[in-house]
């Protein structure tokens, strides 16, 4: 038991796909860009955020809603807003504990992600020591990398199990349906889900 759990620990300590195999990654200057925050209403504020460091951008959302005018300045947790925008770039408040969450280490805490790639399952980036890719289908539970490297069929099938021929041909493990093809296989359900809109 205690191999596996160290075991555990290691790959997923080492595990991290790169985030620009995804989608190019914004390398924004510390400054004030157009941006919005969608408040927990859903009502979108127009304004400028301030961008810092990746991961402190995961934490807070410092916005204005006057360039020119600091008293307009108003900072938001991801408690208290469902996501923000940096010109394109999107960040959504989603709960998230990182690589570790498959062992149950750890309560998942909100953070603001990067949104990587929008669908009926969103492909989303979080960075800690270094960058995580994760998914997440609707409101249910963030599936890591790590969880879906150590059980790839399992993690798949509860993204895509409404599909059934997508959720078959994984299931039977036909060739272009596995680990190697993930992106392929959300790809191709996210145009399914789409196509049913």
């Amino acid at each position: 038991m205690k191999l596996y759990f160290f075991l555990a620990i290691l790959l997923a300590s080492t595990l991290s796909t790169s985030a620009q195999q995804i989608r190019n990654l914004p390398t924004f200057p510390k400054n004030l860009y157009p941006g919005t925050v969608t408040a927990l209403d859903g009502q979108t504020l127009k304004g400028y955020v301030v961008v810092g460091s990746r991961s402190g951008n995961q934490n807070e959302c410092i916005f204005y809603t006057d360039y020119n005018d600091s008293r307009s300045r108003k900072v938001y947790h991801p408690n208290e807003a469902l996501g923000y925008s940096i010109e394109n770039h999107q960040y959504r408040s989603v709960s998230y504990s990182g690589n570790m969450n498959f062992l149950g280490v750890g309560k998942a805490d909100k953070h603001f992600v990067y949104l990587a790639q929008d669908g009926a399952i969103s492909t989303f980036i979080y960075w800690a020591n270094n960058e995580q890719i994760f998914w997440k289908k609707g409101e249910d539970e963030a599936i890591s990398n790590a969880s879906m490297l150590l059980s790839f069929k399992k993690n798949m099938l509860k993204l895509v199990s409404d599909n059934v021929e997508i959720a078959g041909k994984v299931e039977r493990k036909e060739k272009g349906y596995g680990m190697l093809n993930l992106t392929q296989i959300i790809d191709e359900y996210n145009s399914w889900a789409l196509s049913k809109k």
